[in-house]
């Protein structure tokens, strides 16, 4: 991460956590710790273990989702309609994710992840989140647009990224 990064991340924290002095609490029955939310937002791997439980609150997932959706990410919503319980192919005008089982293996698939324009922001991240759960993986560098990455049937990334309820947002 560069320091242009770095500035724009100090300044983004600052605005949220002078937004959050104003954020009324009459209408909320937990409080809001809007420095937990940016945390967890600039930092996903460090709170890996924990987010899911975070995300079961209703105020701090929805203060989550509306800092991803709104700074600097790639978002996908829900797929509308899918014709079953899996999917294996992805696609919106920033990216395209392609699911395809090894030859090899049966339990190891490659997720193979397409950058469509140019973007100027640094990928980090590939968020997955479907019915408040969560899971992220960190992005190899990318080359010519594009990162292969290997995920197990049987890990838990797996099962959120091939749901079609699933949201992904790129970081």
């Amino acid at each position: 991460m560069d320091n242009k990064d770095k500035i724009s991340d100090t300044f983004l924290a600052l605005n949220y956590l002078n937004l959050s002095k104003y954020y009324s609490k009459s209408k909320l029955k937990s409080k809001l710790n809007i420095n937990m939310v940016w945390d967890v937002y600039l930092n996903p791997l460090k709170y890996q273990n924990q987010i899911n439980e975070f995300l079961k609150k209703k105020v701090f997932s929805d203060a989550y989702f509306l800092i991803l959706k709104n700074e600097g990410c790639i978002y996908q919503a829900k797929l509308n309609a899918a014709s079953n319980d899996r999917v294996f192919s992805r696609s919106s005008n920033e990216f395209k994710i392609e699911i395809v089982k090894s030859n090899k293996n049966e339990d190891v698939y490659y997720l193979i992840l397409k950058i469509i324009n140019d973007i100027d922001l640094q990928l980090l991240n590939l968020y997955v989140i479907c019915d408040n759960e969560s899971d992220c993986i960190k992005l190899p560098i990318l080359n010519d647009k594009q990162a292969q990455i290997l995920i197990k049937k049987s890990d838990n990334f797996f099962n959120l990224i091939t749901n079609p309820n699933a949201e992904i947002f790129i970081r």
